[in-house]
């Protein structure tokens, strides 16, 4: 097993709760990887067996990492196509056998970034509309997909093109489909109730790669290329377009090690389930617009007046809740005392952590938040502040004013909820705690008294 660096007294480093990679195991050894790829185009089990090998990995359970990088331009009628983002990423997978064939388990990660400087954007000044707006990455998980020998259209049969020793797997999808987010919800965002978009794949490989019986893998590179709608995060509503993405990637040698410091440094700061792949295979896949359309439901759907309809649980239960009744969802109000209990201290006991007014149960990471651990000042107490600072120091006073946030540590907070509510079970809510936005809306209603 690999061994991570451990962290810098004092500060908070999340990649040290991260499950380590798989090393193959032993067992697989003697297994013979080579593909007859003379039979390609004729057998469907060499077909199969050649196709995992290029896009995935004919060991089981060992993660693999496919980076890309490409840019986003605007395509409408009669006007010029402009270059609106930078766009990089990656997908992280590992295969299992399943009778007949192969689950391919994987989750994606993908920023934006602005085409000039090269930054991951956080805002972004709309040049079609002027509006400045909030960007949201790609953030899906999972992004699951099952290759089975005899399936329900038939035996499998990936098309490729053969030039040489050099083999091209392509695959052109159209995608045609009720829209999760409907416009009724979110018009400033969604282009139409039917999401309908192209995407173009090619997967490139060497023959020789191939053949080799000593590697469970090929060495392969791959082109994307989708024309899709507009990304709810634009606020271009219902105007004609369409975006096209044009990108270009390969598998990484050294897996996540080899993404950029750029890509990494956000990954572990953010969204750290996303240094390692998915162990489990669920369904349904999660994609831009799904994930959108829980982030608004957390959020609240924006009215015309400027305020949030269907706001979170958290917001609507910190101004005068002070029994489990007035929680619809029957989850418990937890006292600033009574959340104290559950530090970790007490083996018997489950550990909780509140962020941003919700309590999450941590039991299962108890090796980094028992009594003695690293993360364990975290626990038992409302630890906004200390994920925003990273200052694990910070944490000896209890500090619920968030009132004074940065746009920027907002939107860190919202991250860290994101990352928890993937993780853990919510178990309750902390009584008597404002969100910044309610906050701000008091400072307003204040100001607005006091300033006829």
């Amino acid at each position: 097993m690999r061994q991570r660096k451990p962290a810098p007294h004092g500060r908070l480093s999340i990649a040290s709760r991260f499950v380590e990679q798989q090393e193959p195991s032993n067992k697989h050894l003697g297994q013979d990887f080579a593909v007859q790829t003379d039979l390609l185009q004729s057998d469907s089990s060499e077909n199969l067996k050649g196709f995992i090998k290029t896009r995935g990995c004919l060991t089981p359970d060992v993660p693999f990492v496919f980076w890309w990088s490409g840019d986003i331009y605007s395509l409408i009628e009669d006007e010029p196509s402009r270059h609106l983002f930078e766009f990089e990423g990656f997908n992280i997978g590992r295969m299992k056998r399943v009778d007949g064939g192969w689950r391919l388990l994987t989750r994606e990660l993908a920023v934006y970034k602005d085409p000039k400087t090269h930054e991951i954007l956080e805002h972004w000044k709309n040049p079609l509309t002027d509006e400045l707006c909030e960007v949201v990455h790609v953030l899906n998980d999972p992004v699951n997909q099952e290759f089975l020998l005899r399936g329900p259209r038939g035996s499998f049969k990936a098309p490729i093109v053969r030039n040489g020793s050099d083999i091209f797997w392509h695959a052109e999808i159209f995608l045609k489909y009720p829209s999760p987010l409907k416009r009724e919800m979110f018009p400033q965002g969604i282009q139409n109730d039917e999401y309908q978009s192209a995407e173009l794949f090619q997967f490139y490989t060497k023959e020789e790669d191939l053949k080799r019986a000593d590697c469970p893998y090929s060495p392969s590179q791959f082109s994307w290329v989708r024309i899709g709608q507009w990304l709810p995060f634009m606020k271009m509503g219902d105007r004609p377009g369409r975006l096209l993405y044009h990108c270009r990637g390969k598998r990484l040698e050294r897996g996540y090690e080899d993404l950029s410091p750029q890509i990494r440094t956000f990954v572990e700061r953010y969204h750290p389930q996303y240094m390692d792949a998915p162990t489990n295979y669920s369904t349904p896949n999660e994609t831009s617009w799904t994930y959108f359309k829980k982030l608004l439901s957390r959020r609240g759907f924006p009215r015309a007046d400027g305020t949030r309809a269907h706001e979170s649980s958290n917001e609507l239960l910190s101004s005068s809740a002070t029994s489990t009744n007035s929680v619809k969802d029957n989850r418990k109000m937890f006292t600033l005392e009574e959340l104290n209990e559950y530090d970790g201290s007490d083996p018997n006991k489950p550990i909780y952590i509140s962020i941003r007014g919700i309590v999450f149960d941590v039991t299962k990471g108890r090796r980094h938040y028992r009594k003695g651990e690293t993360y364990h000042s975290l626990v038992g107490r409302e630890a906004s502040r200390v994920f925003l600072t990273g200052d694990l120091n910070s944490v000896s006073k209890e500090n619920m004013d968030l009132n004074n946030l940065t746009d920027k540590q907002r939107i860190d907070l919202e991250h860290w909820v994101e990352y928890f509510t993937q993780e853990y079970p919510q178990v309750g809510y902390l009584m008597n705690w404002q969100s910044p936005e309610s906050g701000r809306r008091r400072e307003r209603r204040r100001q607005e008294h006091n300033h006829p």
